[in-house]
Parts: C-alpha cells; structure tokens; sequence
C-alpha cells in the first residue's frame, strides 16, 4: 500500500519529460533537429513545452477569415484517453499565440473551433520560438490514471513549399498525416 501511495505522489508531481520531434516528411530538411518537447503533469493538467529553433518563422501576426494555424508555423499536441484512440483532441499553437483546437470523435467526426480549455502563451527569441500549452485533463473525461494520457506531438516548420513535419512518434512517410491514432503513444514517456 504505501508503494502505491509512493507511486500516486510521483505521479502528480510537476516532473518533466523531453523528447526530440522527428522528420517525418520530406525525406530530408535544412533544419537540424529543430523541435524539443517537454511534458509534465500537475494539478489534472498536461502542460507541453515546445522549443522551436529557426531561423525564421513562417507566420502572420493576424490570420484572415478561414485561415487556421497549421496553414503556416505551428506545434501541436493530440490527446486521447481512449486505447482505440477514439475520441481525441488536438491542440494547436501558432508563433503568434494563435490557437486552434478540434474534438476528433472519430475518422468522420471532426468539431473544429471548440473551446477545450487551452491556455498557452509563445515567446519569439532571435533564434527562434517557445510555445507552452496547457491542457486540463478532467473536463475531457481523463479518470486521474496518467499512464492513460496518450497522443503525439507535432510541428509544422517553413513555406508552403519548403514544409517540414516533425512528430514524435510518426514513422518517416512521403505525405504526413498527423491523424494517425495507432501511431498515439503515452505522452508523459517523451
């Protein structure tokens, strides 16, 4: 019993994990290892810390009607509770602190624009971005169990035509798709 209890604090303390975001596609970029992750857990929330170092930033300061922020520099994180991977959330951020976030109840089933209780703030450094994304985890139907907080992390980097997807947990791949949910992994492992 009191190896659990041990185990429970160690759960909901504020430890962080980090990972390096992956090539995904195209097979190679100029850009070396650009994206960092960190996650940690505290207070029912998931909080990832993105690093992006560019040196430039793709982006506008002030999307126009039907512009979304993965059209242009993002991080994004996806987030399920689910072994299926249905439903799952996705949460984007922008350089510009843009946000965008889509409740994915399944391969059909898509709500985009809703309010999934994101907060996150971006500072834009000469070398680069920093993007923190906090998530609460209850309102989405999390139990508390932290090793059922799976997903992937993403970063879109460049212009259109110079494009570069990065991820987690994604295999190397010719056209990314970041909506591949048996590619979901636990999170709080990165």
């Amino acid at each position: 019993m009191r190896i659990l209890g041990a185990l429970a604090i160690l759960l909901s303390c504020s430890n962080a994990w980090g990972c390096e975001l992956s090539l995904v596609a195209p097979a190679a970029s100029l850009l070396k290892d650009p994206v960092q992750a960190h996650t940690s857990l505290a207070d029912d929330a998931l909080t990832v810390r993105f690093t992006v170092a560019s040196p430039s930033i793709n982006a506008k300061k002030l999307l126009a009607p039907n512009e979304h922020p993965y059209e242009f520099d993002v991080v994004e994180v996806f987030v399920t509770f689910s072994d299926s991977g249905f439903p799952y959330f996705e949460y984007e951020v922008s350089p510009y602190n843009q946000t965008f976030q889509v409740r994915i109840v399944s391969r059909r089933e898509h709500h985009e624009g809703v309010d999934l209780g994101l907060t996150s703030t971006v500072e834009i450094s000469r070398s680069g971005w920093t993007a923190q994304l906090t998530i609460p985890l209850k309102p989405l139907g999390w139990d508390g169990d932290a090793s059922k907080i799976r997903g992937n992390l993403y970063s879109v980097l460049g212009p259109s035509k110079k494009r570069s997807y990065w991820s987690a947990f994604l295999p190397k791949t010719t056209r990314p798709d970041f909506h591949r949910p048996e590619y979901f992994k636990p999170l709080l492992q990165c």
